[in-house]
């Protein structure tokens, strides 16, 4: 399995405390199943801005450890972006990371409250030749209220990475009830932790695994879990089959 989504880089956002919480997350990582990461820490104005070169810097040195350690794993540079105006230049100047130097990036918007240029800032990565992902949907109450504009935002070009753990309602209930109308509508193409921790979501991961896979099947995770993240590895689009219209109060 390949990680699109975590924080696990140590003392640089709200994720891993320092090293020695680092390289147990990736140990419990690589026990869950992971063979790839994405280091994709917070890029936020004036809060988190530690810059794209940074990044490379603490991964290198991560790596050089892990390899003596025998940690079976791979750390690939990314971040996750605030969603601003100012994103797609930060993201031009080399600023902030796109996913292992691919065209993906991946950027969250504010849990509660309506951002009224998103779409502006997905077309403006569109112009740029850039794939967005958008983090976690289901967990923002925009789209819990109304799930389709995440569907309006896959119909613009947008991809959508959904959490693991939200299938157990690690989120609360709607963050659950609101994947489970993103899955039936086929509009999740990738699968993230949103590791903050040790002892966290990978150490779940079984329990995790089983509940996804008596939703959507075994082929199905492991296109959203495995095949499409490895598109993102070696930058590669692949086709995505448009998502259906989400009615209202239907899951399943």
């Amino acid at each position: 399995m390949i990680d699109v989504h975590t924080h696990i880089l140590p003392s640089i956002d709200d994720g891993s405390k320092d090293i020695e919480e680092t390289f147990k997350i990736l140990r419990e990582a690589c026990m869950a199943g992971f063979s790839d990461v994405f280091a994709t820490s917070h890029y936020i104005e004036g809060e988190y801005e530690f810059n794209k070169t940074d990044r490379e810097y603490i991964i290198e040195a991560i790596m050089q450890k892990v390899s003596e350690e025998g940690i079976d794993i791979k750390i690939h540079n990314g971040a996750e972006g605030y969603i601003s105006n100012e994103l797609p230049n930060l993201i031009k100047e080399g600023i902030v990371p796109t996913l292992g130097d691919s065209r993906y990036v991946l950027f969250e918007l504010p849990l509660r409250a309506k951002v009224m240029y998103t779409n502006e800032v997905i077309n403006k990565l569109l112009s740029m030749k850039l794939i967005p992902i958008i983090a976690h949907p289901e967990r923002y109450e925009l789209i819990q209220d109304e799930p389709n504009i995440a569907i309006d935002w896959v119909e613009q070009g947008a991809l959508l990475q959904a959490n693991y753990a939200s299938i157990i309602g690690r989120y609360g209930m709607k963050a659950k009830e609101t994947l489970l109308k993103l899955l039936d509508a086929n509009a999740v193409h990738f699968l993230g932790t949103d590791n903050h921790r040790s002892s966290s979501v990978y150490t779940r991961m079984d329990e995790i695994k089983k509940e996804f896979r008596r939703k959507i099947g075994r082929d199905k995770l492991y296109e959203l879990s495995e095949i499409n993240p490895r598109s993102i590895l070696n930058n590669e689009e692949f086709e995505i089959e448009m998502p259906k219209k989400i009615k209202k109060g239907r899951i399943f």
